[in-house]
């Protein structure tokens, strides 16, 4: 334990949390600045965005701003100057209300603050500038602004999603009128009383902010001087909610939505998502902490996190959040007393100070209940979907296996002379497609002759987009020959029919050197022979592909008829995942595909004592990989050469090799 160098990091990790952050000379900002001197050992940070303006595109050909002014004055004295100086950092003020939101949040916006209940200036925090980030890129690049917020509790989202969308009104667009949309009306009237507040302290001297009750209804208000209409409405209400002509819509704290008889919250969130355009400078915003799995912000914020809609997934970890640190008086002696998952916070970037914070609070505030502190405080965004039950691996295991992951070198799909029958194992080939179902990292080595090298394990899907996934997993095991360890090289994943996806398999065993291949055969369909012999497409896969596993003991065989794939049951399912278990903690495999990863996050040992994913979720990956690494350690014989020559080690190919 290198308790010196662990202090020393810790150092350098506060530095960082604690970093200067002015958004008025613009140190410290997420988006793309650039230094803009007005006059000697003076100088801001303004946004790429303001090159453009003539006023500074010109004084950016001067030492200056103050240099550009005397000359255009014609240098008629200091005080003239001075003058000229000052209207011109005036004028530039003003254009960069409408340019460099921290500026105008920090100038015009004031907040109650949650600690000592004044109004103070609106400066934001690190993770609200992470969240600024992920809308001004959108904004920058003129497209409409869509995000999903993923987050620990009580850092200000809510707070800088509705003043970005106040910013837009005031700023940039009238008649840009906006709806905010909780589980209940007074939640979304809490966030828009914070706007009101806003509008209260608003700059006279910048401009007026008038609120009133809209055609004399208090759930909808109307910014006066900009013809904008600010709604509320809840998911409990739909009904009552204003949802005509909106081009800012914010949905919060969506895993508290509830589904009930005739209202779903998709159909409202739809509803409402359909009315505004997809312009430049709309909004589309859902934010919510995490309320467990199967629920509609989990099903949303999935698909927007694996890149599935068009929104910005946007996380924010607790250990994010400067706010969230404990001092510690003996350093020394906490970093002994640290356990495996507080060592695992360690290696996710959080702070000594961060973690005696999260152990504090586990303890104190959570009684030890590690899923609900999680599902309020989450470390990373897998953590945030937790359910009720256990974690099959635990998180410093998959984070170590993480450290392998890369992008497959070709993604493609093998072709035989058919797709099912004896010519499905003639003449295969590999093509490359950008969206193939193979994934390959390296493809079989044909420069060495060697026997029980590859091992390939299937779980059987089936061929709708929303059923379970058919995977085949192929492992390399050639560095076993010198105590190395196997390492996934091939993952195919899709939807086919069963009897096509058994021989796609076989197909695949085949490409890479004859593996072994061990279908899991609980799922496949049966049919009945005149002997009453349960038969599936093994059995003729078996006619021409040899290296099938069987379950039947070769010296029954005589006997019986030969059983083919493996079959699953509550003694089969927990060795192979203790088996993969084991691997991850000692490392004892490689994992190159991040797929397999995010499901060994959401895999857990359930009430009931059996295994699978957490409600939405599949396990598909998972279970090919514990079976592949238990066919590599448990089954297989080590892996041997026919012939004697030197050996190429099985390594990732790049594009040239192929």
């Amino acid at each position: 334990m290198d308790i010196k160098g662990t202090i020393s990091e810790n150092k350098k990790r506060r530095e960082v949390i604690n970093a200067l952050y002015d958004p008025i000379i613009g140190i410290g900002s997420p988006i793309p600045r650039f230094k803009f001197t007005l006059r000697e050992n003076e100088y801001i940070l303004l946004p790429e965005s303001m090159k453009d303006v003539p006023a500074i595109k010109e004084a950016l050909k001067y030492n200056c701003a103050y240099d550009f002014v005397k000359n255009v004055s014609g240098d008629k004295g200091n005080n003239n100057v001075s003058k000229n100086f000052k209207e011109y950092v005036g004028g530039i003020s003003e254009c960069r209300l409408d340019h460099d939101f921290e500026f105008y949040a920090y100038t015009t916006n004031k907040i109650k603050d949650k600690e000592s209940g004044q109004d103070v200036p609106f400066k934001l925090n690190r993770p609200q500038r992470k969240l600024l980030k992920a809308f001004e890129t959108q904004r920058l690049k003129n497209l409409p602004i869509r995000a999903k917020i993923g987050k620990a509790r009580q850092w200000g989202g809510s707070t800088l999603t509705q003043l970005y969308m106040k910013w837009i009104q005031t700023r940039h667009k009238t008649g840009w009128n906006s709806c905010i949309v909780a589980d209940v009306e007074d939640q979304a009237r809490t966030i828009r009383a914070m706007y009101s507040n806003v509008a209260r302290h608003y700059p006279e001297d910048i401009s007026s902010v008038t609120l009133s009750a809209f055609e004399g209804s208090t759930k909808n208000k109307k910014y006066i001087e900009r013809d904008c209409i600010i709604s509320i409405g809840s998911m409990q209400r739909p009904e009552s909610l204003r949802s005509t002509d909106l081009k800012l819509a914010h949905f919060s704290e969506c895993a508290s939505w509830k589904t009930t008889e005739g209202k779903k919250p998709e159909d409202l969130i739809q509803s409402i998502r359909g009315t505004v355009p997809y312009l430049p400078l709309t909004m589309v915003v859902e934010e919510s902490t995490a309320k467990g799995v199967g629920n509609y912000w989990h099903r949303s914020y999935t698909a927007s996190m694996n890149g599935e809609d068009g929104y910005i997934a946007v996380f924010v970890a607790w250990w994010e959040i400067e706010r969230y640190q404990l001092e510690i008086k003996n350093v020394g002696k906490f970093i002994r007393s640290m356990s495996e998952y507080e060592w695992y916070l360690w290696e996710l970037g959080a702070t000594l100070e961060g973690i005696n914070w999260f152990r504090t609070i586990l303890r104190d505030e959570f009684s030890g209940d590690m899923w609900r502190m999680m599902s309020e405080f989450p470390s990373t965004e897998k953590e945030m979907f937790q359910s009720t039950g256990r974690r099959a691996f635990a998180p410093s295991y998959v984070l170590q296996a993480r450290k392998y992951n890369c992008k497959p070198t070709f993604k493609g799909e093998l072709f035989g002379e058919s797709n099912r029958g004896k010519k499905t194992l003639v003449n295969i080939k590999f093509e490359k497609t950008n969206n193939g179902n193979l994934w390959v990292w390296a493809l079989p080595d044909k420069s060495v002759n060697m026997k029980n090298r590859y091992a390939a394990f299937a779980d059987v899907g089936g061929r709708t987009k929303d059923a379970d996934w058919s995977v085949v997993t192929v492992i390399d095991r050639y560095d076993m020959v010198d105590g190395g360890v196997p390492m996934v090289v091939a993952r195919w994943r899709g939807h086919l029919d069963q009897d096509l996806f058994a021989w796609k398999a076989a197909q695949l065993a085949s490409f890479y050197n004859n593996a072994l291949l061990a279908v899991e055969s609980n799922s496949l369909k049966t049919e009945k022979d005149e002997g009453d012999h349960s038969l599936t497409v093994l059995d003729q896969i078996a006619d021409y592909y040899k290296n099938l596993y069987m379950r039947t003991a070769p010296d029954k065989i005589k006997d019986i008829p030969a059983k083919y794939g493996f079959h699953t049951n509550k003694q089969t399912k927990p060795m192979i995942i203790d088996t993969l278990n084991a691997a991850l903690r000692d490392n004892l495999y490689i994992e190159l595909d991040a797929r397999a990863c995010d499901e060994m996050d959401w895999f857990e040992l359930k009430e009931d004592g059996t295994y699978g994913a957490v409600d939405g979720q599949h396990d598909d990956i998972v279970i090919t990989t514990a079976g592949a690494v238990w066919l590599a350690y448990s089954y297989m014989d080590k892996p041997v050469e026919y012939e004697k020559h030197e050996r190429r080690k099985s390594k990732i190919i790049n594009e040239a090799s192929f």
